[in-house]
């Protein structure tokens, strides 16, 4: 893949995501407890509510899954229920991560939608359903599926979502906006090498890695096993080491599992001491019932030690995922990322908000920084979608940050959003247009 800059789009890129969105025979895309503070609960227990057999308001074969029941899957039993739908229709990066322990389900005969539920004193009195990505079936199923579910309950919001679930999702009564993008790679003509001219965050990270007596393997099975309890370590060091330390970041970065999972790649690096020095777990993204790309959805290395580490990653993963024939690896979400590329945004509150957090919300997280790596790296971007059908979308944000343990209370993110504005010059200029 040859670039001739930052965000251009060139011939083999606009192929990628013309065919993102497109129905599944031509689908390439390129393109994440109970927990209670004084802000945001979850919602109290619940049984299955429709099993197989439905009640008449839900639809024959509607089967919701909630509180101790979802919780009481193991992820054998889970694999089981979902991957039938998973394996035909997870092309999204994340679909995958619907898997992830803590999520709950509205599973219907064509597929199922992942969600959490949340309430607040003032924002959401009933729990509130926040959906986790696009619903795990065809492109084709989605206004029927999303139809049912809100059949039982009209009040949700969809996290992180593809523009064809978007354009699904307005006529049902759903604001729209752009929330960033994510990074798609062609992972059969990808430099992996890298250059010193367009791709030169490659080129540095593949000399450090070789500079610095590095190695990077691949660990499954009870090679992986054996090195878990040191993973698991290393891993706890690196979160107390984020600006968010007191707590695991789930659902649209899942939680690492130090075991081996069905179809996730598990890539380890490790210093001449033979220490580890940094992971990268990559997602299956399926297609028919086939793997036709990953997503990195966690890595996490010593950037002290080793600046570029998670670049060399990626490279020697894709080289192998190349082997075998991969058409897309998937960077995942940069949260606030070039909003102005996005077809919708509704909602001029929630485009003020994500524009905020763009520019002053680095005490929130470091999406500034995060957004700057993943564009180094000069993949076709594709835009992403917050959607609500709320009176206002902002206080559907709040709750989907909260529930992924980005916000830690509505007042103390307004505060890191204030102090940022305050630490850029007090607005200098005005508040983004």
């Amino acid at each position: 893949m040859h670039h001739s800059g930052q965000g251009t789009v060139l011939d083999s890129d606009a192929a990628l995501l013309a065919g993102a969105d497109a129905q599944p025979a031509s689908f390439i895309p390129v393109a994440r407890r109970e927990r209670a503070d004084g802000w945001i609960r979850r919602a109290p227990k619940a049984g299955v509510r429709g099993a197989e057999a439905a009640s008449p308001a839900q639809g024959a074969g509607i089967r919701v899954l909630e509180g101790e029941s979802a919780r009481a899957l193991d992820s054998r039993q889970k694999w089981d229920l979902l991957s039938p739908f998973l394996r035909q229709h997870g092309r999204e990066g994340i679909a995958y991560a619907t898997l992830q322990s803590g999520m709950e389900y509205f599973i219907g005969p064509s597929g199922y939608i992942a969600y959490t539920r949340a309430r607040h004193p003032l924002w959401a009195r009933r729990p509130r359903r926040i959906v986790f990505s696009d619903p795990i079936c065809a492109p084709e199923d989605v206004p029927a599926l999303v139809g049912s579910f809100l059949a039982q309950d009209r009040h949700a919001a969809f996290g992180v979502i593809s523009e064809a679930c978007a354009r699904a999702l307005r006529p049902l009564g759903f604001k729209v906006n752009c929330i960033g993008y994510e990074p798609l790679m062609a992972v059969q003509t990808y430099n992996t090498e890298g250059n010193w001219k367009e791709l030169d965050l490659i080129k540095r990270a593949r000399n450090e890695a070789r500079r610095e007596g590095l190695t990077i393997r691949e660990e499954s099975g009870m090679s992986l096993k054996q090195r878990r309890r040191e993973l698991k370590a290393f891993s706890a060091r690196w979160v107390r080491s984020r600006k968010i330390n007191d707590r695991e970041i789930w659902l649209y970065a899942r939680r690492p599992v130090f075991e081996p999972e069905e179809g996730v790649r598990k890539f380890v690096a490790y210093d001449p001491e033979r220490r580890v020095a940094g992971f990268a777990f990559y997602d299956p993204m399926y297609r028919g019932g086939r793997v036709f790309g990953y997503s990195a959805n966690i890595v996490r290395c010593d950037e002290r030690r080793f600046g570029r580490l998670a670049t060399a990653l990626h490279m020697v993963a894709m080289e192998t995922f190349r082997a075998e024939g991969v058409e897309v690896l998937n960077l995942l979400l940069a949260p606030f990322g070039k909003l102005e590329c996005g077809a919708f945004n509704d909602d001029w509150a929630a485009r003020q908000l994500f524009r905020w957090s763009a520019r002053f919300g680095n005490g929130l997280y470091n999406f500034q920084g995060l957004s700057f790596h993943k564009s180094k790296y000069r993949g076709a971007e594709r835009p992403l979608y917050f959607a609500s059908n709320g009176w206002l979308p902002c206080a559907d944000v709040y709750l989907a940050f909260a529930s992924a343990g980005i916000a830690d209370g509505c007042w103390g993110m307004l505060r890191k959003l204030l102090r940022g504005w305050r630490a850029a010059g007090g607005g200098r200029g005005g508040p983004p247009a």
